[in-house]
């Protein structure tokens, strides 16, 4: 029988206790879900001060009856600091509809997550 480490174990309960602890720690950590372009601007101090992490949540589409043929041909999810409060968020697609010579980007959403250092 495996058994996970007890460090693993810490970390989840940490993490979890920054992001669902009472009043004097509700602003160590935030998260939730934005567009493309949307912004993440800091609570408090600076971009320096904390780690965003994003992952995708809604990139892509489905063509139902005609999957055969699609393409998705690349996904972006990522952020790029605007200043030393905020970050603009990329979370796009290219796609490819049946026999088309090129793809289309489209903008989708991300999950994120913003922890106090």
């Amino acid at each position: 029988m495996s058994r996970s480490h007890p460090l693993s174990f810490l970390a989840v309960l940490a993490l979890l206790s920054c992001l669902y602890a009472g009043e004097s720690h509700a602003q160590n950590a935030q998260g939730g879900v934005v567009n493309h372009g949307d912004f993440i601007t800091v609570p408090y101090g600076t971009v320096g001060d904390w780690v965003l992490h994003v992952s995708p949540y809604r990139l892509g589409m489905e063509e139902p009856g005609s999957e055969g043929d699609n393409a998705l041909l690349r996904i972006d999810c990522y952020v790029v600091q605007i200043n030393q409060y905020t970050w603009q968020v990329v979370a796009q697609y290219k796609y490819r509809y049946s026999n088309a010579p090129h793809g289309t980007w489209y903008t989708g959403s991300a999950n994120y997550m913003l922890v106090h250092k």
